[in-house]
């Protein structure tokens, strides 16, 4: 059995892994993860920083 890369560029590596990790504890399988859905994960990432108060 063959296994194709989900990521096509080299610089979304952590954010693949954030997205797996995530996908896991919310009770989805990291595996439907595809590279269309890295720009909105990196838009939900970037307001849960920005929510975090200083």
């Amino acid at each position: 059995s063959q296994t194709r890369a989900l990521q096509t560029n080299d610089y979304d590596c952590g954010l693949w892994v954030l997205a797996s990790i995530a996908a896991v504890i919310q009770g989805h399988d990291a595996m439907g993860l595809v590279e269309s859905d890295m720009p909105a994960f990196r838009r939900y990432l970037q307001a849960c920083v920005l929510s975090i108060p200083v």
